[in-house]
């Protein structure tokens, strides 16, 4: 039972940080629109830098479609098999 215990608090664990990047990823998006509505002279500052501080900056030519053609999440572990009255 302590080895699923453990196994559960590292994807709460693992959760938690994702929800805060995602997070963190949306303000980066807000903040960008709210800058160019305002005329900032680079409103994709605060993008830029959510995107570099994840090393997801795009290359240098990409094209947006490609970019987008190209989305995917990342993949899950796989989940441990446990059979009744075992413990994985």
């Amino acid at each position: 039972m302590k080895t699923l215990t453990r196994q559960n608090t590292l994807t709460r664990q693992e959760l938690a940080l994702l929800v805060a990047e995602h997070a963190e990823l949306l303000a980066a998006a807000r903040a960008t629109v709210a800058a160019a509505q305002l005329g900032e002279i680079d409103p994709l500052v605060h993008l830029r830098h959510a995107l570099a501080a994840h090393g997801q900056l795009p290359p240098p030519g990409a094209r947006p479609v490609v970019l987008l053609a190209a989305c995917s999440a990342p993949a899950l572990p796989p989940l441990p098999v446990v059979t009744c009255g075992e413990v994985a």
